[in-house]
Order: C-alpha cells, then structure tokens, then sequence
C-alpha cells in the first residue's frame, strides 16, 4: 500500500466516493505519521501483510471498536482485502515496478523518460485510487454494525489495536520474527503514543 509515495512525490487524488470515509481519513493520517510509511512496507514486502488489513485492524481500535468484534468483521474483510489485492492492486504494483525497471534499464532519449515516467505516476495514482475503493468496500462491512467511536484512552486503543493485529496475522499465516515486531512496535508508538 503506498498511500503516499516517497519515490515519486504524488499524492493520492482524493475519489469522490472516498470523501466522509473514516477508515480512508484514519489511514491516509496514520500513514503520514513519523515510520508509519517504511513499517508498513517493510510488513507488507518482507512478511507478506496486508497493509489495508493493518490499517483496518487499527481503525478499529483507534475507533473503540471492541477486540471481541473483530471476528465479526476479520473474515470478510481478509477475504474482501485478498481478493481485492490480488485481482486489482498486484497487478498494477506489478505493472509499476516492472515498468520502473524498463524506465532505468532502456536507453531512452530525455523526452521519452519524462513520459514514461508520467505514465508510471498515472500507474501509481491508479493503484492508489484502487486502495481507496477497497477501504470504502472495507468500511462498509463495520458501517451497519457498531459506529459508536467509543472514547478511550491511547494505551487501551493500542492494547486493543495489538490485540487486532495478533489476531489478524494469525488468522492469515504472517510470522512476525524479532525485525518484524520492531515493525508492528513502531507502527503502535506512532498511531497511538
């Protein structure tokens, strides 16, 4: 997930259906925050998390959702995050990357590299804004449930928002070792204090 990406300096173009979607604002803030962007890939390419997932599990805790309520929600949304992400998002990272690699790999003339390099900006934005859409699909399965943003104090939402993220690589396979943990450690310091 590359909310904002560092390498090419664009920023997300906000999708008119993402407006008023609280799980996207939560994401796109803590994403923003100090070691938030290289904890969240150094999950997502060295242990295969899912970012969204990471973000969702958050947000739920970040918004008082109950840690017994995650069952509820983890299912369908490990489902919808994984099919999402293989049918629409990995192809156009795939795309992005390897198109990268041409760019620095092809003896193109400066005119040719500056349109190519648009095109994988376009490429970029497109996977963002494919992101988007699958936190609105991923707020929806909480929408019609509990959205009482119950008030709690920062260590009880990273209690809670710990608690979610064990559950969740768990239910998904991810082995966090001791590097990987130092990730999930600064991802909590920097979302909840």
């Amino acid at each position: 997930m590359n909310f904002v990406s560092t390498e090419s300096m664009i920023k997300p173009k906000e999708l008119d259906v993402a407006k008023g979607n609280p799980l996207w604002k939560f994401a796109t803030w803590a994403y923003n925050e100090p070691d938030v962007e290289k904890a969240c890939l150094a999950l997502q390419n060295r242990l295969g998390a899912n970012v969204t997932m990471v973000m969702f599990c958050l947000w739920l805790a970040q918004r008082g959702t109950p840690g017994g309520h995650l069952a509820r929600y983890l299912g369908a949304a490990i489902k919808l995050a994984h099919d999402w992400q293989r049918s629409f998002v990995e192809p156009l990272r795939t795309c992005r990357h390897n198109f990268k690699d041409f760019i620095v790999n092809t003896d193109m003339g400066g005119g040719e590299t500056v349109a190519a390099n648009g095109l994988r900006d376009r490429i970029l934005q497109a996977e963002l804004d494919m992101e988007q859409l699958q936190m609105m699909a991923m707020f929806n399965l909480v929408i019609d449930n509990e959205l009482n943003d119950e008030l709690r104090s920062s260590a009880e939402q990273r209690q809670h928002a710990q608690n979610n993220l064990n559950v969740y690589f768990t239910a998904t396979g991810v082995k966090l070792d001791p590097l990987g943990q130092t990730h999930v450690i600064r991802l909590l310091q920097a979302v909840f204090g």
